[in-house]
């Protein structure tokens, strides 16, 4: 049996529909949730003077704790005092899969980051918001924060 030029132009708009609408459909959620990873990463991306580093010695040798933890996504963060809230970040301006964590602090004065690749301490100071950031598992630390308890920001 041969198709008509009709029933030929009919197969080819429905395999265009076919695998046009899954792309358009799929990409669509894609870009909505780039743009809503970008959003996250502009409000949590924060600028400041880098945290005092420590070494895990001079962690000790000081007599510092840091008796808060929260494990966020496999990255441990303790604290000596303060609040804490995190969130998880996607790579490369938000266009990757992966995410690295960030967490704000409103007054730590030290903290311990554990991830893979090893532990890191920092000592922004009492009272002192620090934000920490671990991406490839390495963790960084500024001395500023958009964390607050006050509602009334």
């Amino acid at each position: 049996m041969r198709l008509t030029l009709g029933q030929k132009i009919t197969f080819v708009i429905a395999g265009a529909i076919i695998v046009a609408l899954p792309a358009w459909v799929i990409g669509g959620t894609y870009l909505k949730d780039r743009n809503a990873a970008l959003a996250l990463s502009r409000s949590w991306t924060i600028e400041g003077p880098p945290c005092p580093a420590l070494s895990a010695a001079a962690f000790q040798n000081r007599g510092f704790k840091a008796p808060k933890s929260v494990d966020y996504s496999g990255v441990v963060v303790s604290r000596q005092f303060g609040h804490i809230t995190c969130s998880a970040l996607r790579y490369g301006q938000a266009w990757g899969l992966s995410e690295y964590v960030v967490c704000q602090f409103t007054g730590p004065n030290v903290i311990k980051v554990e991830t893979r690749k090893g532990e890191w301490y920092f000592a922004p100071g009492m009272g002192q918001p620090a934000t920490i950031s671990t991406p490839h598992d390495e963790a960084r630390c500024v001395r500023a924060s958009n964390f607050t308890l006050n509602p009334r920001r």
